[in-house]
């Protein structure tokens, strides 16, 4: 009697588990970067309180060396990442910095967000 109670409250478990491994479950980490606003910014005259003003506080601070022949430059990671199961839609800007000065920056974005951020700009 209590090995059966004992199989069906593992049995309830399993089936629990298994059902909610089957739920997309959605996370969003971040915000979308304000890529229309990095237009505000003029490399070598923004300072990096224009780009907090401009942009917001960043996800990540990190150093690169992107060509051999420039000096190491600090960098700024700004990303948004939202999930549901398996489809994960991501876009990351990065800021450049020459010392305090703005520099440049470069965006990636998934395919997804690439089509849809052509077509708000229509």
């Amino acid at each position: 009697m209590i090995a059966q109670a004992c199989r069906a409250v593992l049995c309830a478990a399993l089936l629990a588990v298994t059902g909610l491994s089957g739920c997309a479950m959605r996370m969003e980490m971040g915000a979308p970067p304000q890529l229309e606003r990095l237009a505000q910014l003029t490399p070598k005259q923004s300072g990096r309180n224009d780009v907090l003003l401009t942009l917001g506080e960043p996800r990540g601070y990190g150093a690169a060396r992107l060509d051999p022949d420039l000096g190491r430059q600090q960098v700024w990671l700004y990303e948004h990442t939202v999930s549901a199961g398996p489809d994960i839609r991501l876009t990351m800007l990065l800021v450049f910095f020459d010392g305090d000065s703005y520099d440049g920056y470069m965006w990636f974005a998934d395919a997804i967000n690439l089509k849809e951020y052509r077509g708000a700009g229509k």
